[in-house]
């Protein structure tokens, strides 16, 4: 970028002090969130990885001199001058991710685009308004893949291993920064001995149950949590092992087959119940 030099200054006593402003035009947004709830879900019996990621970004750019108007706002962007405003979000994703979502507090967003071939997936947000220096936006993203690409079994036993990346998301050419990062990491249902490897910073981990629909116990969920991370942790992987018995695999489908039974056995006992008031009449 551009430099500019002051001094040399001579004869000066050790010690001294005196503070220097220094203004300067930047035209480009300052994207910061301060908080990133990132879900990882795996799923043995579908093949599938889910992932979720819901953000509460922020522009730390200037703020506007005047309010806003969305008359201006639009006529200024058919000559698209330089501008502070988040007006879009690229977000990378890895080659084969399918069925992405892009949603806020109100609803589903469709302006939004997803460009996938055998070489890219892209997913392209555009907000339903322009985010100005001191504005906000929360949205969620999400998409599924196939687990096959991020698992593989260990030989010789019911290991497994995991591979992901730690933090997806926009990359711009600014970048992005995050306060707070909560990675929830969902395997299935009687996953035991989980551990986990990553080179990020991490300031709290745990381990606990989530339950989801037709679960009995509860699947177990690794939470790591992080701080103050910058946009080079995207090329940082999270590397998570456990151990997923065979028999474990079929707890869900015994669950189902046995609440389907219970519903059946439950009508056939209402259906013998005698529920007519009075006394049945006496045949002479």
């Amino acid at each position: 970028g551009s430099t500019f030099t002051y001094g040399p200054y001579e004869n000066i006593p050790a010690g001294a002090e005196q503070e220097a402003s220094v203004r300067y035009e930047f035209t480009k947004p300052i994207i910061h969130a301060t908080r990133l709830e990132r879900d990882i879900e795996v799923s043995h019996w579908g093949g599938n990885i889910a992932f979720e990621d819901r953000y509460w970004i922020t522009n730390k750019a200037a703020s506007l001199a005047n309010h806003f108007s969305r008359v201006t706002w639009s006529t200024t962007q058919y000559y698209n001058p330089p501008t502070s405003a988040i007006k879009g979000l690229i977000v990378p994703l890895k080659v084969g991710s399918i069925n992405p979502y892009f949603t806020d507090e109100i609803g589903n967003i469709s302006t939004s685009r997803f460009r996938s071939n055998s070489r890219e997936a892209t997913l392209e947000l555009k907000p339903r308004y322009p985010v100005f220096g001191g504005w906000g936006f929360p949205f969620r993203i999400g998409w599924d893949a196939n687990l096959k690409k991020f698992l593989r079994k260990e030989k010789g036993g019911d290991g497994y291993v995991l591979k992901v990346p730690f933090l997806e998301g926009p990359k711009m050419a600014e970048g992005v920064s995050y306060e707070k990062i909560e990675l929830r990491v969902i395997l299935p249902e009687g996953a035991t001995n989980v551990e986990y490897s990553t080179h990020i910073r991490l300031v709290s981990t745990s381990l606990s149950t989530h339950k989801t629909f037709m679960d009995t116990l509860g699947r177990t969920t690794l939470t790591l949590s992080a701080m103050n991370v910058i946009d080079e942790a995207r090329d940082a992987e999270l590397i998570v092992t456990y151990t997923y018995p065979f028999l474990a695999g079929f707890r869900k489908p015994l669950t189902i087959i046995c609440s389907v039974m219970a519903v059946f056995a439950t009508a056939w006992g209402i259906g013998k119940l005698d529920v007519s008031i009075g006394k049945k009449g006496v045949m002479v």
